[in-house]
This record gives structure tokens, C-alpha cells and sequence, in this order.
């Protein structure tokens, strides 16, 4: 299965935006809510995928990462969703907690309705 995780190139950068979806502290806001996946990333290493959010009650933009756990095969979880799958324009909760540094992590994403399936 192809996953929906796009490379940055300078063509998609400049279409994208992605540098106004912020992801400090003081921008992405701690606790569950609802937001609209706009599209992700592979991070320069590919250790990572870089997803940018619309927030949908709170307003905004943000962007939160998801790291791939040896233990789980080289999947990237966000809790029990497997994100490289999903589809841009998809629903979901987002639990965000701050770790030991206080920076914004996100713990736990659900999926409230997928691109085919929102009302």
C-alpha cells in the first residue's frame, strides 16, 4: 500500500506553505481537539512525518510530528493510527500532551472521519 506521505521538494514548499504551521510551545495548544489533516511530510531524515493540521474549533494552524519505534516495526503510530495511510482532508482528535521540556507532543490521534467519509 502506497502511503500518502509526500517528499518536500521547492515546487511543493512553495505551494504548501508548511513554515505557517507552527509547532512551538507557545503556538500548538495542550489537551484533545478536533482538527483537518492538510497534508504531510517525511522529515529530512525519514525518521519522522511532519503532519500539518487545521485546527477546527480553536482556529489555526499547526504542525506536529510522528516518529517511527523500532519496537513497532518502522510504523509510525500516533497511539493506534498508523498515519502514513491517511488521507489529506481527513477528521480527527488530537491528544496533545507536553513532554519533560515542555515542548508539544502529540500522544494520540483518532480518526473522526476520512475524506470519503465526512459528512
Amino acid at each position: 500500500m502506497e502511503t500518502t506521505v509526500l517528499e518536500l521538494t521547492p515546487d511543493l514548499e512553495m505551494e504548501l506553505v508548511p513554515k505557517n504551521y507552527p509547532y512551538t510551545k507557545d503556538k500548538v495548544p495542550l489537551g484533545s481537539y478536533s482538527a483537518k489533516l492538510d497534508f504531510m511530510l517525511w522529515s529530512k531524515s525519514g525518521l519522522a512525518i511532519n503532519c500539518f493540521f487545521t485546527l477546527m474549533d480553536l482556529q489555526g494552524k499547526i504542525s506536529l510530528s510522528v516518529y517511527s519505534k523500532a519496537a513497532d516495526q518502522h510504523r509510525y503510530m500516533a497511539g493506534q493510527t498508523e498515519v502514513r495511510y491517511l488521507p489529506f482532508g481527513a477528521i480527527v482528535e488530537l491528544a496533545v500532551e507536553a513532554n519533560e521540556i515542555g515542548k508539544p507532543v502529540l500522544k494520540d490521534m483518532t480518526v473522526k472521519c476520512s475524506k470519503q467519509k465526512c459528512p
